[in-house]
């Protein structure tokens, strides 16, 4: 017979710039942790330095419209 483990689940937050995500996370992270449950959060592009690096150069051009190629990239 397998081994049975808890498993956990995957959340994700979508939507645009100053919306609210990161605001939502965390109030669901706390509600989250206070019912004694572990949770991680990450955070996407910048979980890294060159994400970083990315997004400042986004935002920086932000008020500039970009073609659709690059919009994809």
């Amino acid at each position: 017979m397998p081994e049975t483990s808890a498993r956990g689940r995957f959340i994700t937050f979508e939507g645009g710039e100053g919306v609210g995500k990161s605001t939502q996370i965390k109030l669901l992270a706390k509600r989250l942790r206070d019912a004694g449950i572990d949770v991680l959060t990450t955070h996407e592009p910048g979980g890294t330095p060159a994400g970083q690096l990315v997004r400042a150069v986004v935002l920086a051009d932000a008020t500039k419209p970009c073609s659709p190629n690059a919009d994809a990239l």
